[in-house]
């Protein structure tokens, strides 16, 4: 019984992330980002770009996927904007904290 409980759940999850894509893409650019700041805390500004780099990406891949289907769903689209926009806004921010001041 609880076996199939646990099936129901996780296939609502599913369908849940399947149709709120969104979500997801939301979650692992903020992953990436999250380690490329950590790169950023380090010192590291090559590698605190790449994994912010990669963050953005994810989004762009998002968006043209939504782009590619029948429905395009625009609302997702400009949540991923917002998302990119702030994520270049940040990496802008935090480059010119450490460029040295002179």
């Amino acid at each position: 019984m609880h076996l199939v409980a646990c099936l129901l759940v996780a296939n609502a999850i599913s369908d849940f992330l399947r149709t709120h894509l969104i979500l997801v893409a939301l979650t692992a650019s903020a992953g990436w980002f999250y380690a490329g700041h950590q790169y950023f805390e380090k010192g590291n500004l090559v590698g605190a770009l790449l994994w912010e780099t990669i963050a953005i990406l994810v989004l762009v891949a998002f968006c043209v996927n939504v782009l590619l289907r029948p429905v395009t769903s625009w609302v997702s689209i400009g949540i991923a904007l917002v998302a990119i926009s702030t994520e270049v806004w940040l990496i802008r921010r935090w480059m010119s904290e450490a460029q040295p001041r002179a």
